[in-house]
């Protein structure tokens, strides 16, 4: 059986770090079953910590997320939508919607009219990452929502397009400076835009004063973000299972569909059950940068390949991780049937019906 394995002691000092490195509160982002670490979980262990506002993108978080942080906590949708079905959704659990078009706040204000509620709203505004938000130079067309009598406008916020990207820093520097200026140009019109959010886990480590009013929290607890310095953020989470069986291969033998790998030599393999089922040798690809380029040409040269530990030793993948296993190459040092297998790999990655174990978990 294969499982998914969190130390919850490592998640908690994780948490204390950001907020020492934050120093305002921050919003804890539950996307993607809390970032791979398990929704309710995460919900539970960063409200423990002290931390009372949370974010999410899809409506089926709304109802285990306040069941588990209480009604006295606030929840963000992070996503703008001009649905109605959705925005009486996110009214009606008195969660904060996102504005982010005209389109979107003529919708929520004819949902909280019908609904007899003011809404409550963040504005979002696009600084770069060109997904959805107003263009930060339509200055009155943000305005224009703070006239809406059907909602409360209480914050806003924008996103950093790439703020793990440590060779163009210049970049995320520009979009605070820009969203900084959208927000000076609304507040000297007589607006009160609320709380200022901009900072992700990256942009905390990343970009100076971007910390603002609040900073936005999701891949921080896992401790896997790229940052310039030292963050003192430890990773969260391995794959675990066992060896299984051992087979050995002659050299030439074929191994895997349409035999796109043969063994160089006589080989002993074990198998393990960790496959991309399971999230393992599956990853996000971005596009890649030069210096990307020249570390997956130098890994090459020198005959790097992904692995998965046996009793604490790293041992190299033979040919292509299946979806339900891999096998192991434990010629030059024999592993035995019923071995510990781990394999690190990120949370977010990890396919949600794998058992989550809490490791020190003080629930």
């Amino acid at each position: 059986m294969t499982i998914y394995s969190i130390d919850s002691l490592k998640v908690e000092q994780n948490i204390q770090t950001l907020q020492r490195k934050a120093g305002v509160p921050l919003i804890a982002v539950m996307k993607n079953n809390g970032y791979g670490l398990g929704l309710e979980w995460l919900a539970k262990t960063t409200r423990d910590a002290g931390i009372t506002q949370f974010a999410i993108t899809e409506l089926a978080d709304i109802a285990p997320l306040r069941e588990t942080v209480g009604n006295d906590a606030d929840i963000l949708m992070l996503r703008s939508t001009a649905l109605y079905g959705e925005l009486k959704v996110i009214i009606e659990n008195n969660c904060i919607a996102t504005i982010g078009s005209s389109a979107a706040a003529h919708a929520l204000d004819l949902a909280a009219n019908r609904l007899g509620i003011q809404a409550r709203a963040h504005l979002k505004v696009d600084t770069g990452l060109g997904r959805y938000g107003f263009a930060p130079q339509k200055i009155q067309a943000i305005a224009s929502c703070f006239a809406l009598d059907g909602l409360r406008v209480e914050g806003i916020y924008s996103h950093f397009s790439d703020a793990s990207d440590l060779n163009h820093p210049e970049t995320s520097a520009q979009e605070l400076a820009t969203f900084k200026q959208c927000v000076i140009s609304l507040q000297d019109r007589g607006f009160d835009t609320g709380i200022r959010h901009m900072a992700n886990s990256a942009g905390l480590f990343n970009v100076s004063n971007s910390a603002l009013d609040a900073v936005r929290i999701g891949s921080g607890f896992t401790g896997r973000i790229i940052t310039r310095e030292e963050n003192r953020l430890q990773r969260i989470g391995v794959l675990e299972s066992a060896v299984i069986d051992l087979k050995h291969f002659p050299k030439g033998s074929s191994l895997g569909y349409h035999g796109t790998y043969r063994t160089k030599r006589d080989t002993l393999a074990a198998i393990v059950p960790i496959g991309t089922q399971d999230g393992f040798g599956l990853q996000v690809a971005p596009r890649p940068r030069f210096h990307q380029v020249l570390s997956t040409a130098k890994q090459c040269v020198l005959r790097k390949h992904a692995t998965v530990a046996i009793e604490g030793v790293d041992y190299p993948i033979l040919g292509v991780v299946d979806m339900s296993l891999c096998m192991v190459d434990v010629t030059d040092q024999p592993a035995h049937i019923g071995d510990r297998a781990t394999a690190d790999i990120n949370p977010l990655m990890v396919n949600p019906r794998v058992l989550r174990i809490y490791q020190n978990d003080r629930a």
